[in-house]
């Protein structure tokens, strides 16, 4: 094998659109160049050829600040990167170990949708993300409602109704996207995604891309005119990603009114996926969503600083059991 790195841009994308197989709406080019225009991060794809040609690609980048190799396109947020689920490159599956450990010494990779079978050194549990698989469901969301118990799902469909009865939903209001910031900013401070105009100002591009694509889903919930909650998703290929939102704080529980309007469209349309991303936060365990382990790959260098917990190492049978899923 022999060991390269690629690091002028338009070569990496000719790379990314000859072996990546997008999965999501994050998987494309488009979407990642967005954030790059903003950080601004060296590329650094990491590529594994032989006899037969490629055999392997690491799309990384590299972190001058922090000495630290990330998925592309290194939007970091907090020192760790934010979008989900980056594809890798390989040959055959036999090859991942080996890709991934000819990763640079100081490599962090986050939220990777992999086997956890597979025997590669360096990779262990990250996060739960939260998804949930509408056709699997009844339309009328019987299934799905019976996941609750009877009185929680009665105060939950209690609290929608006094919001939705007098409300409207508005759709791809894209001036709206300064309310999800104002509303974000406002409760979380510093600690908001969106205080970093990086993040920010690379998302805006998103959201006009999307838009741009048709495959912007972008909800606002407006009681009185005024506008009170927005999301901003997309649906693509079949799966709804929610992947922002902003909800005012005077008007609490709220939010579950959004909640409940994207698993009513996804389950009406008959949607294969929706994907509320990772993130521990109470209302996906209130929500009862399907919990899905997502790993990450950290490189020998960092493996002591981020060292986890020997009961982090593997993902316990009962795991799903062991999260504080059901109410």
């Amino acid at each position: 094998m022999h060991k390269s790195y690629v690091s002028e841009l338009e070569e990496c994308e000719r790379l990314w659109h000859r072996l990546i197989r997008p999965k999501s709406i994050s998987d494309l080019w488009e979407f990642r160049l967005s954030f790059q225009r903003y950080y601004d991060h060296r590329p650094c794809f990491l590529l594994l050829e032989d006899r037969e040609g490629i055999a392997g690609m690491v799309p990384l980048s590299y972190i001058e600040n922090g000495d630290l190799f990330v998925f592309f396109p290194g939007e970091l947020w907090k020192g760790k990167t934010w979008i989900e689920r980056t594809p890798i490159y390989v040959r055959e599956p036999s090859l991942v170990s080996e890709v991934l450990s000819s990763c640079p010494d100081r490599t962090y990779l986050r939220y990777m949708d992999i086997s956890e079978e597979l025997d590669v050194s360096g990779l262990s549990v990250d996060e739960i993300g939260y998804v949930l698989y509408p056709r699997d469901l009844d339309p009328d969301l019987t299934g799905y409602r019976a996941r609750f118990s009877n009185k929680k799902l009665k105060a939950i469909l209690k609290e929608v109704r006094s919001y939705t009865e007098n409300a409207s939903f508005h759709l791809n209001r894209v001036e709206d996207f300064d309310r999800i910031v104002d509303m974000s900013v406002k409760y979380y401070g510093k600690d908001s995604y969106l205080h970093d105009d990086r993040f920010r100002e690379g998302f805006r591009d998103i959201m006009y891309f999307l838009q741009q694509g048709g495959w912007l889903r972008m909800v606002s919930l407006e009681i009185q005119g005024e506008t009170v909650a927005v999301d901003l998703g997309a649906l693509w290929q079949g799966t709804y990603t929610v992947f922002l939102g902003g909800a005012d704080r005077g008007f609490p529980g709220v939010a579950k009114a959004m909640n409940m309007h994207h698993i009513d469209f996804a389950c009406e349309k008959g949607i294969s996926k929706v994907d509320f991303l990772c993130g521990d936060f109470h209302w996906k365990k209130l929500w009862h969503l399907d919990p899905e382990p997502l790993f990450k790959f950290v490189g020998p260098a960092l493996r002591v600083e981020d060292q986890p917990r020997e009961e982090e190492r593997t993902i316990p049978k009962d795991w799903e059991k062991e999260a504080p899923l059901f109410v």
